[in-house]
């Protein structure tokens, strides 16, 4: 994928983001579960997009520093958050600092992932180590690689090496397809969210991700200073399996 950066899926869908995705919000329990760890304290999220977590959690009395790499999904941010405990900010995972200690840094949504690149998600999590104060969580959602599934949609049943296409999203007046190429030596894949809908001209999303599987991200996280606190196959704390889509996983000093 040519000349694809940090904000180019944010800056390419901010527009349509909340008319495509408006109705997929997060559970009671990740948003209880955030709160728990919030407290009276700061939140930090990095890719908060267009607040589909933030809003929720700052409403529950949290107050949230939203980042995100897109200066056009900040915007959007900056204006649903209008008299809320919100701070939009505009910045890259990899640089961001925080202004105080926070009790919470979480990335949702295999955002951790989409910090495409080995160095920026190594420098993420270093930052995000130091900004935690004492007791402090790094929370990270992401979904779980499995050879021959994509993590959208039903498994496909592909060759790794292989490009697959899946239906991610329908509509009565049309689709959102998810075609991706998987790079098994660089643990990527590049995809193209295609929405297609009746009497408009096809829009192309392009994204990346690189993807680690659980344990990696645990040695990497142990590499500054944060232990394994919980892994849950989902928000509402079920165990952890081999066989688990998706993890979110807690950690701490």
């Amino acid at each position: 994928m040519a000349a694809y950066s940090e904000a180019t899926y944010g800056e390419r869908i901010s527009d349509a983001y909340d008319d495509l995705y408006g109705d997929f919000v997060p559970s009671q329990a990740q948003i209880d579960t955030l709160a728990e760890y919030v407290r009276d304290g700061l939140a930090i999220e990095i890719g908060s997009g267009t607040g589909r977590v933030t809003l929720p959690l700052a409403r529950r009395g949290g107050r949230v520093i939203g980042v995100d790499s897109s200066p056009s999904m900040v915007d959007v941010l900056r204006s649903k958050g209008r008299g809320l405990p919100i701070e939009a900010v505009c910045a890259d995972a990899a640089e961001y600092r925080a202004p105080e200690p926070a009790t919470l840094v979480f990335a949702v949504f295999n955002t951790f992932f989409l910090l495409a690149e080995k160095s920026v998600q190594e420098q993420f999590v270093a930052h995000a180590a130091e900004m935690l104060a004492p007791g402090g969580r790094l929370v990270l959602e992401t979904f779980v690689p499995h050879p021959g599934r994509l993590p959208d949609g039903p498994n496909p049943g592909v060759l790794p090496e292989q490009s697959d296409v899946v239906v991610k999203r329908w509509f009565p007046d049309g689709v959102v397809l998810f075609a991706a190429r998987n790079t098994p030596e660089d643990s990527r894949f590049d995809y193209h969210e295609i929405v297609l809908r009746d009497g408009e001209p096809v829009r192309l999303h392009p994204g990346r991700m690189r993807y680690m599987w659980p344990v990696e991200i645990d040695a990497l996280a142990a590499e500054h200073g944060l232990r394994l606190e919980h892994r849950w196959a989902d928000w509402d704390r079920s165990p952890y399996q081999a066989d688990s889509r998706k993890h979110v996983s807690v950690y701490t000093h």
